[in-house]
Formats: C-alpha cells, sequence, structure tokens
C-alpha cells in the first residue's frame, strides 16, 4: 500500500511538472513574440533546455511550436518578423524529420472551422522549405486515388443527368419530367470537396503566389483524375491568373486611356484610374515568351473553371486581340492556342453576358475566315449535346446539353409573326451567346425538314451576337459538306428536300446578314465543283436570286409577261419579286468579283454548262446510252442549273 502511494504521488509531481514545463514553454513562445527582434538567439538552447530536463516529449513541443506558428499564419501576413523567428526555430531545434507525420496527425485530427488556418500553416511551411510535397502527400487523407473516384463518380453523375435533360417519360408526371429537367443543374461537386486538405493546401499556395510549388500537386491530380480546380481553389486560381496578366493588361484597359474615372464623393475631385502615373507599360514585362510561360500553365490547370470569372475571360479577350494584331507578331501562336483551347470551351459554360462575348469576337474577328472556322471546328469537337458526353469536359457537355433543350423549346413558337419572331429572337439569342454551335445545329436541322420556317427563322436571329453569326457561316459549310447523306431523292434524278431547303436558307440568311463572312463559302462551293459535283450550283443559284435580286423564272404566264413591262413595283406583285438589298448586292459583288474569285467561278460554270470535267473534255454519245436515261435526265438538269447561274 505504501509503494502504491508513491507511485500516485510521483505519478502526480511528474504530471504537474510535464504541465508546468508546458506552461513555461509557452510563455517562452509568448515572449518570442513581444521580443522577437531583441533577443531571438536564447530560444533553441532554452526549449532544448526545457526538452532534455523535464523529458518532454519532442514531438508534443513541435505540436505547441506548430500550434502557434498556425496562429501566427492566421493573425499576420507569412513575411512577419514572428513567423520568420517560428519558422527558424524549427530550423535551429532540428526537429523537421517527423515534421510531416506531425500534420498529418494533425489534419486528421482537425475540425473543420480550424482546417483554413492548417491549410495556412503547411502552405507557410512549403514556402520556408522545410518540408516537401512528396514527403507531405502520404500523410494526407484522403489520398489521389479516392479523389479521383469521388471525381469519376461525380463526373458520371453529371453525364447522366445530361443524357435526360429534355427527355420526356410517359410513365412520369409533368412534375417529375421537370424535376429531370432540372436535375443537371443540381449536380455539383460535392460539398465535402471543398474542405480536403489537398484542395486547401492549394488554395493557400496559390492566394500567396508560391506557383512553382502549386504547380507540381495540380499537375499529380490532373494525372491521377482528379478534379484539382474547385470551389475557392478555382478562385484563387483566377486571382492569380489576374495578378500575371496585370503588367500586360494596365495598358490594355479603358482606364489607361481614361475613358473612365473612379467615382469619389461631393467636394472631392475626381481621380484619373488611367494614369500614367499609376499604370505600367508593355515595355515593363521582359518579354511576352516569358508572359506565356506562366499565362499558359495557369490556363491550362484553369481551363472551363475560366468562365467562373466573367470579367477574366474580359481581360484575356483583351490580351489576346491585342497579341493578335497584324503588326505586331509577338505571342500571335500562343494566342491562338489559348483562343481555341481555352476561352472558346469556356465560353460554353458561361453565363449570358453579351458585353464578354462582344470581346472574345473582337479578338477572333482578327484572325483570317479559314482559321476561324478551323477554331470553331475544335470548339465543336466530334460531335454535340448527347453525343459529347464522354468525349468532352462533363461541365461543357452538360452546358450543350441544356442549351440544345432550351433552344428546341424556343423553337416551338416560332410564327409568321414580327411581335413573335422579336420574342423567339430574344430567347435564342440569350442560348446562343454561350452555345452558338449547339443553337445553329437545332436550328438548321429544323431548317431541313421544314421549309416554311425559314423566313421567321432568320428574322428571330436578328438579336444574336456577331460571333454567333460568324459562327453560323461555318455551321452552313459544315452542314453543306455533309457526306452522310444523299443529296437525291430516291429517283436519283431529282435533289432531296432537305438540301433544297438548305439551300434556300442559306441565300435568304446571308440576304438578310450581309455582314456574316460569305468568301468561306464561295471557296467552298468552288472546291466542290472542281470535284464535278455540279449539285452545289444550286447553293450558287440561291445566293444569286435572294442576294443579288437575279432570279430565273420559269414557264412565265402571259400575264406575269405583261407585267415586265411596267415599274419595279409591278413587276414585284407580278413576279413575287422581293426589293434587292443594295448591301447584300454590294457585298456579293465584293466576294465574287475578285481576281481571284470572278475568272476561277465562270469558268467552272461553263465546264458544267458544256459536260466538260477533269477526266475529259467532252462525252461522246455512247457513253450517256451506257450510263442510262437517268443520269442523262440528271446531266440535264446539272447543265440547265449551269445555264441559270451564267
Amino acid at each position: 500500500m505504501p509503494s502504491q502511494v508513491t507511485a500516485l504521488l510521483v505519478s502526480g509531481s511528474i504530471t504537474r511538472l510535464i504541465l508546468y514545463s508546458t506552461l513555461i514553454l509557452s510563455y517562452l513562445i509568448r515572449l518570442s513574440r513581444l521580443q522577437i527582434q531583441a533577443a531571438p538567439a536564447y530560444l533553441p538552447k532554452s526549449l532544448q533546455a526545457l526538452i532534455g530536463g523535464f523529458d518532454l516529449d519532442p514531438n508534443r513541443v513541435m505540436d505547441m511550436v506548430l500550434s502557434s506558428l498556425q496562429h501566427s499564419c492566421m493573425a499576420s501576413s507569412t513575411t512577419s518578423p514572428t513567423i520568420n523567428a517560428l519558422l527558424k526555430l524549427l530550423e535551429q531545434v532540428k526537429l523537421g524529420a517527423s515534421l510531416p507525420q506531425i500534420l498529418g496527425f494533425k489534419f486528421q485530427n482537425c475540425r473543420a472551422k480550424m482546417l483554413t488556418s492548417l491549410c495556412r500553416l503547411t502552405a507557410t511551411l512549403l514556402s520556408a522549405g522545410a518540408i516537401a510535397v512528396d514527403a507531405l502527400l502520404p500523410h494526407l487523407a484522403p489520398s489521389m486515388e479516392k479523389l479521383a473516384e469521388t471525381t469519376k463518380r461525380h463526373a458520371k453523375k453529371i453525364e447522366d443527368a445530361s443524357r435526360l435533360a429534355g427527355t420526356v417519360s410517359l410513365s412520369h408526371s409533368a412534375e417529375q419530367d421537370a424535376s429531370q429537367t432540372t436535375a443537371v443543374s443540381r449536380c455539383r461537386y460535392p460539398a465535402e470537396g471543398l474542405s480536403l486538405p489537398i484542395v486547401g493546401i492549394i488554395e493557400a499556395l496559390l492566394w500567396d503566389r508560391r506557383w512553382l510549388l502549386v504547380r507540381p500537386l495540380l499537375s499529380c491530380l490532373e494525372d491521377t483524375g482528379a478534379l484539382p480546380v474547385c470551389g475557392q481553389s478555382r478562385l484563387a486560381l483566377c486571382s492569380m491568373l489576374k495578378f500575371a496578366i496585370s503588367p500586360l493588361y494596365c495598358k490594355l484597359t479603358p482606364n489607361y486611356l481614361q475613358f473612365a474615372t473612379r467615382w469619389q464623393p461631393s467636394g472631392i475631385p475626381l481621380v484619373h484610374v488611367g494614369s500614367p502615373h499609376r499604370c505600367r507599360t508593355f515595355d515593363d514585362i521582359a518579354s511576352v515568351h516569358r508572359l506565356f510561360q506562366v499565362l499558359e500553365p495557369l490556363c491550362c490547370h484553369l481551363h472551363v473553371g475560366i468562365a467562373s470569372d466573367a470579367s477574366l475571360v474580359t481581360k484575356l479577350a483583351r490580351i489576346i486581340k491585342y497579341l493578335l494584331r497584324p503588326r505586331d507578331a509577338r505571342g500571335a501562336h500562343e494566342a491562338k492556342r489559348l483562343l481555341g483551347y481555352v476561352i472558346l470551351p469556356a465560353m460554353s459554360i458561361l453565363s449570358v453576358n453579351p458585353g464578354c462575348v462582344c470581346e472574345i469576337w473582337a479578338a477572333t474577328k482578327q484572325l483570317p475566315c479559314c482559321e476561324r472556322h478551323s477554331l470553331y471546328s475544335t470548339w465543336r469537337g466530334r460531335s454535340l449535346e448527347r453525343e459529347s458526353v464522354g468525349t468532352k469536359h462533363f461541365e461543357v457537355a452538360e452546358a450543350e446539353c441544356k442549351a440544345g433543350y432550351h433552344a428546341r423549346q424556343s423553337l416551338k413558337r416560332v410564327a409568321n409573326d414580327k411581335k413573335n419572331s422579336k420574342h423567339v429572337g430574344r430567347a435564342l439569342a440569350k442560348v446562343a451567346h454561350s452555345n452558338p454551335l449547339v443553337v445553329f445545329r437545332v436550328i438548321l436541322s429544323q431548317v431541313e425538314s421544314y421549309g416554311n420556317m425559314i423566313q421567321p427563322i432568320v428574322e428571330s436571329l436578328g438579336f444574336v451576337s456577331p460571333l454567333a453569326l460568324d459562327v453560323l457561316s461555318y455551321m452552313l459549310s459544315s452542314h453543306l459538306a455533309d457526306t452522310s447523306r444523299h443529296k437525291l431523292q430516291n429517283d436519283g434524278i431529282n435533289i432531296a428536300h432537305w438540301f433544297q431547303h438548305l439551300s434556300h436558307f442559306t441565300g435568304v440568311y446571308y440576304r438578310a446578314f450581309p455582314q456574316t463572312e460569305l468568301q468561306a463559302l464561295i471557296e467552298f462551293l468552288m472546291l466542290r465543283l472542281e470535284d464535278g459535283d455540279s449539285l452545289y450550283l444550286l447553293v450558287f443559284n440561291e445566293l444569286l436570286a435572294r442576294m443579288g435580286g437575279c432570279e430565273v423564272l420559269e414557264d412565265l404566264s402571259d400575264a406575269q409577261i405583261g407585267g415586265l413591262a411596267g415599274g419595279e413595283t409591278l413587276r414585284r406583285e407580278m413576279l413575287a419579286f422581293s426589293k434587292a438589298s443594295k448591301r447584300a448586292v454590294s457585298k456579293l459583288q465584293e466576294a465574287l468579283c475578285t481576281p481571284s474569285t470572278a475568272i476561277p467561278i465562270l469558268a467552272l460554270v461553263a465546264q458544267r454548262h458544256f459536260g466538260v470535267n477533269k477526266v475529259c473534255l467532252c462525252r461522246s454519245c455512247e457513253f450517256l446510252q451506257a450510263a442510262g436515261v437517268q443520269s442523262l435526265q440528271r446531266e440535264g438538269k446539272s447543265c440547265k442549273a449551269a445555264w441559270a447561274t451564267l
């Protein structure tokens, strides 16, 4: 019994001794904050004396020092004297071997409220070189493999919901169908993903502008298939991207030209935000190449997540516009890559923002037409809407499915009414601002099936942005070049209805919007005629008839022939002619009457008229007899169309 009492007393004294030494240690750490510049040299020796004299656990002491450093990181900046002294203390005590394990233990037992400060502490230690990223990652939970599995489940959930967007089930009620329609918007990255240690560390490093430390972490996460940029880390990456482009954008912003001023209360003079004394010029940057060494990796890691900040997209569009100027070739190739692989895909998930879209168009129109269409082809990818699920980023596929659904809902209200066309046009423009490829794919599919929708749809395109109109010119060429469908009916003589409707829509569209690029379509038609495909003469005829006002009519009645003797009003009434647009006529002349276009077109059309192709100069009667009556009729229609075009 006395021995047990003695043991209890000894254990109690030891406990009190440890508590007492702990208080002394805390006092010394607080004292170091007050006298950090006066006497920082005695702290390591005092700490080692405490550990050795009272037989303290070094890991427990390290934990207390880290707790003090954690509090200091949240209370002040990372360059404060207190933080520097504590980091030096850790280095001099030489307890850094167990630092990754201690941090991992702190992360495992950390509450949600303290996670931000702990991530800030870890970022400070990584920045100071006290620990390495490779040594820390094995002690963080969940692992990267589990993060990759979570990302795959999240992506699959969104892809499955995207495939159901707009579908109607006969076994469900209207409320259930509506819930399925809006199910895509409800699928977001899990809330617990925003509290992951790795994501928090990345965010803290980004806010400290430690890009060289963040980049390996982001690359490692992307290689494993995880989603590294989400939530607050996405905002931090956007902030770092703004910081990277600020030296160049400072010269391009309207504030620099003093077009804008900062508002001040009454009685205080206005301050010009764009004062040259406050803005750095482009000459301050060493080279554009050095800028893109940082800009490209940032944009590639952010990718479509850049759409979360419309102001950042606007700034990048203005910088790309500046770099794509004809008189300045510096960084043009890198700017095209950013435009094709970052800006345009991000526009698919961008909220409705006409100003931002106009800035993107101002940058895109600096490129020639063929390069713009190449960018649109890259943006389109293999397919659109539901067919793109699994081949594109799941957020882009989700936005495309939603855009296709809203476009079809808007087209249901199309009618031959001007008031209705304005209402439908506004609804289509809202969707086409972000996803013009999807909207015009839906529109062209409707036009190919129903010819009576051509005029109302063209009237409803008045609210569409110039970028969307340029995309429509690309989509027209793409649909006209479709080889998966036959351009002739089953009899092999008459032209298919879808091709007739599409050709008619092309003429009506370019007559209503002559400012749209026409040269690409002319070059495409010339290539098809060089290959001997005379069916595309129908598109030429529609352009000449609708834009040029020189339509060829057949089988005129006597009354119509008599009406030709009257004035323009009588001729238009008798022959159902629409008044030619002077602007459309001038644009058509500019596209056709050029040295590289006029003579080749006339030669190609003349070849079709006289039955001349690349193989031989004439066709004998024996060949026509062997080909059959259908081929003879088809050749006759081809020559007739060529004569009408001439």
